[in-house]
């Protein structure tokens, strides 16, 4: 749909916050050689879909987090008949990112400051980019994983330590599992489990301070887009439930939860062979407040709704970006006015035209479903492949 025309009010003025300058793509999706300089406010790309629009954001936001935000292996990323892909970007004033997938050898690899980094953990954050996509509604009404990956990029790009702990958490669940499912001893099993206590409770913690912490702007933000609507969002933690302490506490309440949690569930896990409890078992839940009552919008509420809540949390994660870079992010826009009904399109409109100054590069299919930024931003058109200004 066509969104809204943009209300009148104050441009935000140049600034000298780091923005990203120049892309780069090489092999990438459908893309065979990229080169482009953004703007500093940012740009509106035009194109049919199927052009590549997305692609061109997907590339952006790789060099943030270093994956895909459709969630498809790099290998998927690498244009059809290659073997290698690159994305390189300039964040002027700041620094430089790249990353590079070799298929053939499976091998990525990824500079900062054109220097290579040990980790590829190590150069998460380097750009600061949040994108808003139409396909954000999944994380309101699809399965718990979907929340839990939301979470794990929000955290690991803004908590220090927190890839970390999650990539360890990871490995040792997979242990322990390997133990359960073999069937060893109680003795033999427990040879990860402190392990997995310490850095469960510190990955359940963080997510359920992030979460606590931005409850409130997030219902803001919720009510904003939707026109009033109250809305809740609570972290819902496996190793909790029932605990009349709730989710408070450090990461010495949470260590003793989950210690708690494990000893309850032991004969769960010998029966299933695996470790049922803990931050892999976690998620987010939405609530909005009806006349019937407070309903869960992942069971009952509308599209609508459910896009409304998506955008809302989308806004809390550029909040906490923006808290910890001390600047604007970059804001991806990847044609989400399009399945917005007109109101909740233009209270979005006038939200982003009065809060968020940073550099905006959006997609849309034809031009007049531009009207972000007084539909002043520069609008290049992609076809097959090639940006035409």
């Amino acid at each position: 749909m066509k969104t809204p025309e943009a209300p009148s009010v104050r441009r935000p003025e140049a600034s000298s916050a780091p923005f990203l300058r120049r892309l780069t793509l090489s092999d990438y999706r459908n893309f065979e050689r990229l080169e482009c300089e953004f703007p500093e406010e940012g740009v509106a790309i035009i194109g049919p879909n199927g052009s590549g629009k997305t692609n061109l954001l997907e590339a952006i936001h790789y060099l943030e987090v270093f994956r895909s935000f459709r969630g498809v292996r790099d290998r998927e990323l690498v244009r059809f008949g290659q073997t290698v892909f690159r994305v390189e970007g300039v964040v002027e004033g700041a620094t430089s990112v790249a990353a590079a997938y070799d298929r053939s050898r499976r091998i990525k690899k990824v500079e900062v400051d054109a220097l290579e980094v040990d980790r590829v953990s190590a150069g998460v954050g380097s750009v600061g980019v949040v994108a808003f996509r139409l396909e954000d509604a999944e994380i309101v009404r699809g399965g718990p994983a979907l929340r839990r990956r939301f979470l794990d990029v929000a955290l690991s790009v803004g908590v220090p330590g927190y890839l970390a702990a999650l990539q360890r958490y990871r490995g040792l669940l997979a242990q322990r599992n390997e133990a359960l499912r073999r069937g060893w001893s109680s003795r033999e099993i427990d040879a990860w489990t402190g392990g997995l206590i310490e850095v469960g409770a510190f990955l359940a913690e963080r997510r359920a301070t992030w979460v606590s912490e931005g409850a409130e702007r997030y219902g803001d933000f919720h009510a904003r887009i939707s026109g009033g609507d109250a809305a809740r969002l609570r972290y819902a933690a496996s190793i909790v439930s029932g605990d009349p302490g709730g989710e408070s506490g450090g990461d010495g309440a949470w260590t003793e939860r989950f210690r708690r949690a494990l000893e309850a569930t032991r004969e769960r896990e010998r029966r299933r062979g695996m470790t049922v409890i803990g931050p892999h078992r976690d998620e987010i839940r939405f609530d909005v407040e009806a006349p019937e009552g407070v309903r869960d919008l992942r069971n009952y509420g509308s599209s609508g709704q459910q896009r409304t809540a998506a955008l809302a949390l989308r806004l809390l994660e550029a909040d906490r970006l923006r808290e910890r870079l001390g600047r604007e992010p970059v804001y991806l826009l990847d044609d989400v006015f399009a399945e917005l009904d007109e109101d909740r399109s233009g209270r979005l409109l006038r939200l982003f035209e009065a809060e968020r100054d940073g550099q905006v590069i959006l997609t849309a299919p034809k031009p007049g479903d531009v009207g972000l930024r007084g539909g002043e931003l520069a609008r290049w058109h992609l076809r097959n492949g090639r940006l035409i200004a």
